[in-house]
């Protein structure tokens, strides 16, 4: 699992979430399984319980969504506990990331040989993903300049009129005509700036 998250720490930090927000788990949920998804990459986030849950403890527990593991913490028990427990379990822990600003779980990681990243980071690093991929799915445009440079740069040749008329020539002195016409069109290229 290269990514195990501190779910709620996490959603403290973003902007357009807040823990207020009864389907905060579901929004960030979403989040994180569009990411693992993007970078082919296993994501576990663990979550609290909610306090005033008073529904059964069916609802608690692990569930699997593609790359994405979202884990709640039984009621009684703390979202900080499990992932201890999973860093401790964990063989590589040079693959391992854990996602969090809570002072106690970073140290207990780090002490475990595990490399953390601050909830705020992690953010930015969202954020720099997001608008890379923007940037990739726009096409570049082109200024007025630039097209009509391509444009003289790629159109045909004029014809020559002494083409059309009927004669023997040899096909060395028809190559060169083109060539010499190539030539002319080249040295009509403008530069851009």
């Amino acid at each position: 699992m290269p990514f195990l998250v501190d779910g709620h720490n996490l959603i403290g930090q973003m902007k357009g979430l807040s823990l207020s927000d009864p389907h905060d788990e579901e929004k960030l949920t979403a989040i994180l399984h569009a990411l693992a998804e993007r970078l082919h990459k296993r994501i576990t986030v663990v979550f609290d319980p909610n306090p005033f849950d008073t529904t059964p403890p069916i609802g608690h527990g692990r569930s699997q969504h593609g790359a994405l593991t979202v884990i709640y913490a039984q009621p009684g028990h703390q979202a900080d506990d499990i992932i201890r427990t999973l860093v401790g379990e964990v063989r590589d822990k040079q693959g391992l990331t854990v996602i969090t600003s809570d002072a106690a779980v970073a140290d207990f990681t780090r002490r475990c040989g595990v490399r953390v990243q601050s909830s705020r980071d992690f953010i930015r690093w969202m954020d720099g993903l997001n608008s890379r991929g923007r940037q990739e799915n726009t096409k570049p445009l082109s200024d007025t300049r630039e097209v009509v440079n391509w444009a003289d740069v790629f159109k045909e040749p004029t014809p020559d009129p002494q083409e059309y008329r009927p004669k023997v020539k040899t096909i060395e002195k028809k190559g060169k005509r083109r060539s010499d016409q190539l030539k002319a069109q080249v040295k009509n290229i403008k530069p851009l700036f």
